[in-house]
């Protein structure tokens, strides 16, 4: 709000027509920043109510995304969805209030298939999306989406690893957001790396009760 991208309107951004001058666009992506915050602290208190509020999110960080230069966002953020509903499915199956819990080695072995799946994955759709034509933006997108499906899919399976990798997801997409020039997103990761640290220590907690 402070830096004026609140009163920003969609036509700053691109050039579809007259209408866009009327599309509140900074109003819709500080919105959503709150929606995103709800979603991450309530996964972060073991609530499923962060899922739900997590697939608005991603319909709507989608749109902004590619908006802001993302191309390969129409490619990545349908993934993160289905993600989402899989999560939905799976906390239900759960105990509430309490993580899964598997072996070290089970672990281990989930977040390292995870890992190789997502970063292929991230590169060939952003490959796609920008028509090959990788730059600096590419690249960094390429990195933070594989983060966020490997957290996302530990988040699926309700695992406390995932906050590891949402801690490093977070300062990526806070080098993004920089360079895209979102400055309500900065504001944004600079909340969440700092939630992350926070919702580690809780999981962690649950754990061993």
């Amino acid at each position: 709000i402070a830096s004026g991208y609140l009163n920003s309107r969609l036509d700053k951004f691109v050039d579809w027509g007259p209408w866009t001058a009327l599309v509140p666009f900074g109003l819709i992506s500080v919105t959503n920043v709150g929606i995103s915050m709800l979603s991450t602290r309530f996964t972060g208190k073991l609530s499923k109510w962060g899922n739900y509020f997590g697939i608005v999110n991603t319909i709507l960080s989608g749109a902004i995304d590619y908006i802001l230069g993302n191309k390969a966002a129409i490619i990545t953020y349908p993934v993160t969805f289905l993600i989402y509903t899989f999560a939905i499915k799976k906390w239900k199956a759960s105990q509430e209030g309490r993580p899964n819990q598997m072996s070290q080695k089970q672990v281990k072995l989930a977040a390292i298939i995870i890992s190789i799946i997502a970063f292929l994955f991230a590169f060939v759709t952003n490959y796609i999306g920008y028509g090959g034509k990788m730059n600096l933006l590419a690249y960094v997108t390429t990195i933070a989406f594989a983060l966020s499906l490997i957290a996302n899919a530990l988040n699926a399976l309700k695992l406390t690893t995932q906050w590891g990798f949402w801690l490093i997801y977070n300062f990526v997409q806070l080098t993004k957001a920089g360079i895209q020039g979102n400055f309500a997103n900065i504001g944004k990761y600079i909340f969440y790396i700092l939630n992350a640290i926070g919702a580690l220590f809780v999981w962690n907690d649950e754990e061993v009760r």
